[in-house]
């Protein structure tokens, strides 16, 4: 099987996430690849997308007020401050990426616009009310994907301290 060269690791900062995170890492390290540390911001209604619209002329890019804007710097923000200490020991190439939308059809759009090898995420998100939503992500991105995806169980010991 040949080296992947770009891998989405999908975070919402729940432990779950953070050892899909430790995966991620090993993943690139090994391969030497490009890791995009990615988070979707849910919009106020989550039923502005579906799975059925990543094939749309959207170019997959907040186009919100600066409020929107305001808040994508935030979550990268949060992004670099959570992981970009842990990154910088073990790999070279990465990115943070933040989007507003619905995870699943955000998570689709950015593997097919980036050309994306391999997309690792946890299995479950933050919030236990939301768990049914968690559970369609995983499930809605294996099945659509233009690339392997690996759904995360939290079982391993924590790494990098995170």
């Amino acid at each position: 099987m040949s080296a992947y060269k770009n891998i989405l690791i999908c975070t919402d900062f729940s432990e779950h996430a953070n050892t899909a995170f430790v995966h991620a890492v090993d993943w690139a390290k090994k391969d030497n690849a490009k890791l995009h540390i990615f988070n979707v911001i849910m919009p106020d209604d989550p039923c502005e997308n579906s799975v059925a619209q990543t094939s749309s002329d959207s170019d997959g890019t907040a186009d919100a007020a600066s409020s929107g804007e305001d808040i994508i710097q935030q979550t990268i923000g949060a992004l670099k401050l959570k992981y970009r200490d842990s990154l910088k020991a073990y790999l070279k190439d990465f990115e943070f990426v933040a989007k507003i939308g619905t995870p699943d059809v955000e998570i689709i759009k950015y593997a097919k616009q980036s050309r994306i090898d391999m997309i690792i995420l946890g299995a479950l998100g933050i919030p236990e009310k939301d768990r049914a939503t968690r559970v369609r992500t995983a499930a809605n991105v294996s099945k659509f994907a233009p690339c392997q995806v690996v759904v995360i169980q939290k079982n391993i010991q924590q790494a990098f301290g995170i």
